[in-house]
């Protein structure tokens, strides 16, 4: 069911049962006025109709109700009088022990010939210092007041049902209009041709519809923007793997058509082997990038002190460059605490992450010092600084830099594949840390590494 359908079922509901709850009180409201009065006015006759023991004139003056009839029964439960109407009513006994009990009693009862109950009131009184209760009896038939009655159900019904058809109306008309705004984003989507970029132009910016549409659009920015990455990623890594695949069938091609001694063909074969590393390297960069898409929550977490960790970095870079100076200062912060920063991860990811950091500090600073600092960044995180003083980042770079296989365009004569810095951030944010890369005053580059700390456990 539309949502317009929706909203005028709903109106339409609600505005019916509100009628009709308007309706039923003002019908009962006057049921229940016309019964008091006509009882008030039984009330009336009754109270004179004992009069008729002394002067039966008295019964001709009391018969102004209509189909008036009146009767008096003595205090042994015999009918002393009935009016000349009377006859379609009698007391019986436990009826008239009720009314000398309660003093006074309405009643309604079934009459032949009459479409409402004709009404009655029965009351007490006692007659020249006579022992016992007599009983007065007055009945009448309010035709005049059912018939106002039924005029009033018959009015508050037609009424109720033209309002009805009067607000169902109404009501399409105000959920047309309401989902106007949405109807026009769903023809928008529905255009045979959408420009590129698409995007959707709501009636008013600041209403609901607009809102979704301002959502939906950048949704859509989001996914042209991925998109684009997607596909200079794919261009890229085509480009990437075809060069040492090139590379290795060009050498292996030439020692078979041009090496004639074990020398050349040994060359040519190292060559081959080198192009095939590069490959080999790319590849498991590729899958490791594939491999970290998929981990979520599923990434296992251990509590790893985070010195420990650093430490085992800075070894395994220092041996892989022994000429390169690594210089690590611990913040006064961190010597403070009362037990070694504790952060909860995983080793693996984590001590890859921060080699390729330091790798990469290392890589680009043309043999420069490359400086580390551990401090405290607040109570609950500890923040690493990678600093180098190489080539740092082009400005233009900046925005694209973590993007799968781009590397900076001042970076060329530099070996690399640029997925050092990806995996990075993407393991860092799986352990809810943050990266960032800001350029060095006086040239280089500065990581921040901040992770969140477990609490100390006093």
């Amino acid at each position: 069911m539309q949502i317009r359908h929706k909203l005028l079922l709903w109106f339409t509901g609600l505005v019916s049962v509100l009628l009709l709850a308007f309706s039923a009180y003002v019908y009962w409201s006057y049921a229940d006025f016309r019964t008091q009065a006509f009882q008030q006015r039984l009330v009336r006759k009754a109270e004179l109709l004992y009069q008729i023991l002394d002067d039966e004139r008295v019964d001709k003056a009391l018969a102004t109700l209509p189909e008036q009839a009146g009767y008096i029964y003595s205090p042994t439960g015999q009918l002393l009088y009935a009016s000349p109407n009377a006859g379609d009513y009698t007391a019986s006994p436990a009826f008239q022990a009720e009314v000398r009990q309660e003093g006074r009693v309405a009643f309604d009862f079934a009459s032949p010939h009459h479409l409402y109950r004709k009404e009655g009131v029965a009351l007490t009184f006692r007659h020249e210092n006579e022992p016992g209760l007599y009983l007065a009896v007055v009945t009448a038939y309010d035709n005049a007041g059912f018939t106002r009655e039924h005029t009033l159900l018959l009015t508050l019904l037609y009424g109720f049902l033209g309002a009805v058809v009067l607000v169902s109306g109404l009501g399409l008309v105000f959920a047309r209009w309401a989902i106007l705004p949405f109807n026009r984003l769903i023809a928008q989507l529905r255009q045979p041709s959408l420009t590129q970029p698409f995007r959707l132009r709501p009636l008013h910016a600041h209403d609901e519809a607009g809102e979704l549409a301002a959502a939906f659009n950048s949704l859509l920015a989001r996914q042209e923007a991925l998109a684009q990455s997607q596909q200079a990623f794919i261009a890229q890594a085509s480009h990437e793997l075809r060069t040492p695949l090139t590379t290795v069938k060009g050498w292996l091609e030439t020692s078979l058509a041009y090496d004639a001694d074990a020398a050349s063909l040994r060359e040519g074969i190292r060559q081959a082997a080198q192009e095939l590393d590069k490959l080999t390297a790319l590849a498991n960069g590729l899958l490791h990038l594939a491999h970290l898409e998929g981990l979520g929550t599923r990434l296992e977490r251990h509590p790893l002190e985070l010195m420990d960790l650093l430490l085992d970095v800075i070894d395994t870079v220092q041996h892989q460059r022994p000429a390169q100076r690594l210089a690590l200062a611990v913040g006064e912060g961190v010597q403070q605490q009362l037990s070694a920063p504790t952060v909860l991860g995983n080793s693996h990811l984590l001590r890859t992450a921060l080699t390729n950091l330091v790798d990469n500090a290392c890589k680009y600073s043309n043999g420069q010092p490359v400086a580390l600092r551990l401090e405290m960044h607040t109570d609950l995180a500890i923040r690493l600084t990678i600093e180098d003083r190489g080539i740092g980042i082009a400005p233009a770079d900046a925005e694209r830099i973590f993007q799968p296989l781009t590397r900076g365009t001042n970076s060329q004569h530099v070996s690399g594949f640029g997925i050092g810095l990806t995996l990075a951030q993407q393991i860092i944010h799986l352990h809810q840390g943050q990266l960032w890369l800001r350029p060095r005053p006086g040239g280089g580059t500065v990581a921040e590494v901040e992770l969140p700390l477990l609490p100390a456990v006093e």
